[in-house]
């Protein structure tokens, strides 16, 4: 992916995380929305259609058809060039989804009937939509995981190029949406609970402070992220060359750095919630134990280590020659 289109991913994913945290104070009612996308507004596009009369009826029916046989449409272009694995299996699952999420999408009455009444009021989308994703979701992992384990080096950097797009999409996005999202609700939780407003001024400013350092730990991720990007684009050009040496030494820095500003920051806000505990009026009791991170840290050490080694080897055998 191109740095331009990454930078472009980058912003869309800070303008939808700020979006979501002016308009869509509700966490639950943005995640609900979210995983009803797009089938709960197409449901009522063809519902529409469907009431306007016979022609309008026959082309909503047309329009559920059709959608709801892509997945299986996919899955027999793939069993005719007899590409089909294991995973294409889950096509068929997603076809099933795809009409029952539809239709029920047309009909949203009728889902409690079907999932019982917690479905009502727009859940039953949300539930169904969250089945069919998860599926979507695991049918792309295990195809990308199938491709990784056939893949050449430079597959296996288009690859990682990809990945770290969407951890860095991921970072922004919690940053500007996650983060705020979380303060303005604990926020407001903590207004409706309390009726002496005065008296909640420490307690908005840590949480402000617990939210900026989530925000921070996000945007060195973030950091951590284009360092790697840095490493990609550099080894792909030469694989022993110095830049792609510096680069891995440099994601390897920051790594460090970012790990260690972030238990930093935890142990900065654990202290500082143990000694205000007195003045604040709510209090967050978590324990985090940063071994993703860490695993990170060492396999991007490792990389150092291993592209200085064989830059090394490389440039002793160039003297031979």
């Amino acid at each position: 992916m191109a740095r331009k289109k990454l930078y472009l991913l980058w912003a869309g994913a800070a303008a939808a995380g700020l979006a979501a945290a002016v308009l869509g104070r509700d966490g639950a009612a943005l995640l609900t929305g979210a995983l009803g996308f797009p089938f709960a507004p197409l449901g009522q596009l063809l519902r529409r259609m469907s009431l306007s009369g016979g022609i309008g009826n026959a082309a909503a029916i047309a329009v559920y058809v059709l959608l709801g046989l892509l997945p299986a449409a996919w899955l027999l272009a793939r069993l005719i060039k007899r590409r089909a694995k294991a995973e294409d299996a889950l096509l068929a699952v997603l076809c099933g989804l795809l009409f029952a999420l539809v239709y029920g999408a047309v009909n949203p009455g009728l889902l409690p009937s079907w999932l019982g009444p917690a479905a009502g009021g727009g859940i039953g989308v949300a539930f169904l939509g969250s089945a069919f994703w998860s599926v979507l979701a695991a049918y792309l992992v295990l195809r990308a995981l199938r491709g990784c384990l056939g893949a050449d080096a430079d597959r296996l950097a288009k690859y990682g190029r990809w990945v770290l797009a969407a951890l860095g999409a991921a970072a922004v996005f919690g940053a500007f949406g996650a983060s705020p999202m979380g303060f303005l609700a604990d926020r407001a939780a903590l207004r409706a609970g309390n009726t002496d407003e005065s008296a909640l001024g420490m307690t908005y400013a840590f949480l402000a402070l617990r939210y900026a350092a989530s925000a921070s730990a996000y945007l060195l991720d973030l950091w951590a992220v284009s360092a790697g990007l840095t490493l990609l684009d550099a080894w792909g050009r030469d694989r022993y060359g110095e830049a792609a040496v510096t680069a891995a030494d440099g994601l390897a820095r920051r790594c460090a750095v970012t790990l260690g500003a972030t238990a930093v920051m935890g142990v900065v806000l654990q202290l500082g919630q143990l000694l205000l505990a007195r003045r604040l009026y709510t209090l967050s009791a978590q324990l985090t134990v940063p071994l993703t991170p860490l695993a990170l840290l060492l396999a991007a050490l490792m990389a150092a280590r291993y592209l200085r080694e064989g830059k090394q080897l490389k440039d002793d055998n160039d003297l031979f020659i």
